[in-house]
């Protein structure tokens, strides 16, 4: 028998011996122990469901479980304590344990905040500010309904605070249907959806007791049995949850009229705050001050790290417009524009561009014999030797393929050539070992110069028609556009062999 249905099958017993309870003792002491008793372990059972149902979980439905996991436990303990104080009555656990019985649900309505495309397991900055504010809540809760308005019964609300507290407590229930309602995700509509009914059931459960017959009745009676039911249905809920959509990376941008309704539940808890606030102002000015200031610190700071994550966000997206991602040099379009640019410098400071094409030879053999996995590697090898030669200020692209395109600033046909055969003669000089066999790599290139941007198409054509005359004159080489081509044999200094292990 599966844990999920061990599970089921204990709440139910459970629930069916509350009913026992009830029926035997009808609300006497030992029946006020035991039923608190029972909802005890039923608190303790759907903590074991929801973590079950949390490791059945992954990506925004693992953060959602284990919110909810938070959220019952702080019922749990506030179950425990009603228990030691059916024991030992203590004016003091009568109030930490109507406080945690009243705002329980707080870390559960957190999860509105959670994001289906944002990936689970990491504490985030945005998470941790709005718990913050939620932290806010409580305080302002506890100040606004247990320590401004005086009870008739110690550590309990008094009666007219049960109509606001109710207004706040739908208003999450109304944030968690309407995530039910404009989201796209299945898992999503699902769960909130669920939940949110849930939550209004119990909401209405307590409205019964507080504003119905029952109100004023001990714990024992037969009301306790709805209360057990409330916490049988999460249980129900956990147990019965199936992951459909695996979190995946999104490709294609979504409809901003969806995403821009969500971003209103960020600002339930400040709301919720300021509501308290206004009233606990007629009472604590100061007090209710420091908790606004409080609260517009922590939305401020949340519109700040947003602001910065999509600044972050644009330099990502810039970033990937203009280089490559295989070996992260310019992309053709980046380089083209690049070359234009020192094209039109060239026409103002009369300083020649030059331009270098590189083809890597016999690459197709790589990838035929050594596979494609291995010619990548050594494509990245290629181009972080080549940027590692290049002058500081020169710029280096991927033009297509195992084809290159240098663009070095102020440089005559001569000096381009150099700078051509220090690239030449320094991966020639690379010992490349994949698979345990080495390959020896070598490359042709053809340089030129331009000195205005009119002459962009030319520079490319003639550096192209360089690089192919390298290649028929027996590759590994420099062929500039003009004047005596540079072999193999031709250099002049020495390049220390280094040694690449794939």
């Amino acid at each position: 028998m599966s844990r999920t249905r061990i599970l089921v099958i204990a709440s139910c017993l459970l629930w069916l011996t509350h009913v026992g309870v009830v029926v035997v003792l009808h609300g006497n002491p030992p029946g006020s122990f035991l039923s608190d008793l029972i909802q005890w372990a039923l608190g303790g059972l759907v903590i074991l469901a929801i973590v079950d149902a949390a490791n059945r979980s992954e990506g925004m439905a693992l953060s959602f479980w284990r919110l909810g996991a938070v959220a019952y436990t702080l019922l749990f303990v506030a179950q425990s304590l009603s228990v030691y104080n059916d024991l030992f009555h203590t004016s003091a656990i009568s109030w930490t344990n109507n406080l945690l019985f009243s705002f329980w649900f707080v870390p559960l309505a957190m999860t509105m905040f959670l994001d289906p495309e944002q990936e689970a397991g990491k504490l985030d900055t945005l998470v941790a500010l709005d718990f913050v504010q939620a932290v806010l809540f409580c305080i302002a809760a506890y100040v606004y309904f247990f320590y401004i308005p005086k009870s008739e019964t110690t550590g309990e609300l008094s009666h007219e605070m049960w109509a606001p507290y109710f207004v706040g407590y739908f208003l999450v229930v109304g944030a968690f249907v309407l995530r039910a309602i404009i989201t796209r995700s299945r898992d999503s509509k699902v769960l909130f959806g669920r939940m949110g009914i849930f939550l209004a059931i119990s909401g209405c459960g307590d409205a019964l007791y507080y504003y119905g017959p029952q109100y004023g009745l001990q714990p024992g009676p037969s009301f306790d049995l709805v209360w057990s039911a409330l916490l049988v249905m999460p249980l129900g809920i956990a147990s019965a949850w199936k992951q459909r959509e695996a979190p995946e990376l999104q490709f294609e941008t979504r409809g901003r009229d969806k995403r821009v309704y969500t971003e209103v539940f960020f600002l339930l808890y400040p709301l919720l705050v300021l509501i308290m606030s206004l009233r606990i102002a007629r009472e604590r000015l100061g007090l209710a001050a420091l908790i606004v200031l409080l609260s517009f610190v922590c939305s401020s700071a949340r519109l700040l790290v947003t602001q910065h994550r999509m600044v972050e966000t644009k330099e990502a997206l810039h970033r990937e417009a203009s280089r490559d991602s295989l070996t992260s040099l310019w992309n053709r379009k980046a380089i083209f524009a690049i070359l234009e640019r020192e094209l039109l410098r060239s026409e103002r400071d009369r300083q020649p561009v030059g331009v270098i094409m590189i083809d890597v030879d016999h690459f197709k053999n790589i990838n035929d014999s050594r596979g494609h996995a291995a010619g990548d590697a050594v494509l990245r090898i290629i181009a972080s030797g080549i940027a590692a030669v290049v002058r500081p200020y020169d710029s280096v692209g991927r033009y297509g393929g195992e084809e290159f395109l240098i663009v070095a600033p102020n440089c005559s046909i001569g000096e381009t050539w150099e700078l051509a055969e220090r690239v030449r003669a320094h991966v020639a000089g690379c010992n490349i070992i994949v698979g345990g066999s080495p390959v020896q790599v070598s490359l042709s290139l053809g340089v030129t110069t331009g000195e205005a941007a009119c002459d962009l198409e030319k520079v490319l054509n003639a550096s192209d028609a360089a690089m192919y005359q390298a290649k028929n004159a027996g590759r590994n080489r420099v062929e500039p556009s003009l004047g005596r081509a540079a072999s193999a044999g031709q250099s002049t200094t020495t390049t220390p062999n280094r040694d690449f292990w794939i």
